[in-house]
């Protein structure tokens, strides 16, 4: 199931994002807090917050969620990602 919502996600709400790293850090967000809590924190439109979320780099991106997500846990689940990441 984990898998289907993923590949859901990031053919469907998050599609659009150039970025590997970007797209994995969105994906991780919205697998847990939503793609629309997510995108709204950049625009009310989808494609719109798609083209900000563009503008940035992983950095960036991970920045504007600690500063601007309403779940607080959303950069955390970024951090642990990168940590699993770093680890492999």
């Amino acid at each position: 199931m984990g898998a289907a919502y993923l590949s859901i996600l990031e053919n469907g709400p998050l599609a659009g994002i150039k970025d590997p790293q970007v797209m994995q850090y969105a994906l991780v967000v919205s697998y847990a807090n939503g793609a629309g809590a997510l995108l709204r924190t950049f625009s009310s439109d989808r494609k719109k917050a798609i083209d900000k979320i563009n503008d940035l780099d992983a950095d960036e991106f991970f920045e504007h969620v600690v500063d601007n997500h309403p779940a607080p846990q959303a950069p955390r689940y970024i951090w642990k990602l990168q940590q699993a990441l770093d680890a492999m």
